[in-house]
């Protein structure tokens, strides 16, 4: 455990001091600072205990309430070792029990979203198998991701196969892809490639289950998500990609990229920009390059300068539209040989760290984990520094450094200095002159 270091980086190294993250909880290390940190990190372990008796509860409502309160405790992190092997299983079961009711979409969807918070929470956990002689060792990682994976799977893709409920299937795939993401530092590649393939029935449903013989529609919302789950997955793929060769054939990559190219002409703005991300990420990964894809490439080029340069004129609509704009120009930059773009966000609320991706793999993984966690992007960020776990949110990803807007922040700070100073000379000097 690492505490009392901060975030904020210069020169690429960490500079340590007595001051912890600044954010909401994590405001200060000094006086009582630490000490009420841990006491709201206590109050969410307390929950969690609560809800592991709750969610296993007759009534609906019950069940309902208790996974209500799972998902505002885990979206406030709790660190890893906090969470014991037992009070893990509980809410596993117990949340795919509520996932496998499916008479009330709210209590799935937010069984669906507490697993994939569960799995952010732990990481892949440990690679070992336990032996059932061996003394449980509380502060040793345990079942992770890996464990949730192997309970949620079965369930969410049924979901993805059949259900209607647009609601419902968006938070099935999304956590599907959030435990997939995080699965993923196992090396696990069967579960990928399962996770990519139920995700993909969603994208083109002509290579997904038929319902009643008839392959199933996709809305444009569903659709859109499904895009975005399913290229959070594919950054992932890359460690793996080149034990299987079968995984990343031309052929198939061709096919693949195919489908999305068609999908920049799509009615929707959010499928196109997820399509266009898919594609950027594609090409950035090298699974499909202009030497044996040359047409295809060019085709995607000319399209994302279309909708870069797209007019804003009468019945044209206002969802996303600058948003698709700026995307597909730096799509266009980067076809053309150019870069992708920096994307940061603040690492802290007083804005002295900043979360910087520059790849359009780091920038797909950014923005997805951003919109899932929502209001517990920072709390988790903030808390997986501290606590120094490994995370799959920084690290491995992303790196912190200090940008202009702390710099700027500093010379604030400083000029303020410089005025409090000259005030007192002022002061000092008048103070001075009436005793002469």
């Amino acid at each position: 455990m690492v505490l009392g270091k901060s975030i904020r980086r210069s020169n690429g190294h960490a500079s340590s001091s007595s001051s912890t993250l600044d954010g909401d909880d994590t405001s200060s290390a000094s006086g009582g600072g630490m000490s009420i940190y841990y006491q709201k990190i206590n109050q969410r372990v307390a929950v969690l205990e609560k809800v592991a008796v709750s969610v296993h509860e007759s009534r609906a409502s019950t069940r309902e309430a208790a996974l209500a309160s799972l998902v505002g405790a885990l979206e406030g992190f709790v660190p890893a070792h906090f969470i014991g092997w037992h009070l893990r299983g509980e809410i596993v079961r117990g949340c795919c029990a509520s996932i496998k009711k499916g008479a009330a979409a709210k209590e799935a969807r937010l069984a669906l979203r507490a697993v994939a918070l569960l799995a952010v929470t732990l990481g892949p956990g440990s690679k070992r198998r336990i032996l059932p002689a061996e003394t449980y060792n509380p502060l040793e990682p345990g079942p992770g991701s890996k464990k949730i994976m192997a309970e949620t799977f079965p369930l969410v893709s049924r979901i993805l196969e059949v259900s209607t409920d647009a609601p419902l299937v968006i938070a099935a795939l999304e956590s599907l892809a959030v435990v997939a993401f995080v699965d993923v530092a196992a090396e696990n590649m069967d579960d990928t490639e399962a996770c990519m393939k139920a995700l993909w029935g969603l994208i083109r449903p002509s290579t997904g289950p038929k319902v009643a013989g008839v392959a199933r529609k996709t809305s444009p919302h569903v659709l859109a998500a499904a895009v975005s789950a399913w290229t959070l997955v594919l950054t992932t793929t890359d460690g793996w990609k080149k034990k299987k060769a079968a995984a990343s054939s031309p052929a198939a990559w061709r096919d693949t990229a195919a489908h999305l190219a068609s999908l920049l002409h799509s009615d929707s703005r959010a499928v196109r920009m997820a399509a266009g991300e898919a594609l950027a990420v594609t090409i950035e990964m090298k699974l499909l390059t202009r030497d044996s894809n040359g047409a295809l490439i060019s085709g995607v080029a000319a399209r994302a300068s279309e909708l870069a340069n797209e007019a804003a004129g009468a019945g044209v609509g206002k969802a996303n539209f600058v948003e698709q704009k700026e995307l597909f120009k730096s799509i266009t930059t980067f076809l053309a040989g150019g870069k992708a773009p920096a994307s940061s966000v603040r690492a802290s609320s007083s804005h002295h760290g900043r979360l910087t991706a520059s790849t359009w793999t780091d920038i797909v993984r950014l923005n997805f984990l951003r919109r899932f966690l929502g209001g517990g992007f920072l709390p988790h960020l903030q808390g997986k520094v501290l606590m120094g776990e490994e995370a799959p949110l920084i690290g491995q990803v992303f790196v912190v450094k200090e940008d202009d807007m702390a710099m700027d922040h500093k010379k604030k700070v400083e000029k303020q200095r410089t005025l409090n100073r000259e005030r007192q000379i002022v002061s000092d000097l008048k103070h001075g002159s009436s005793h002469v």
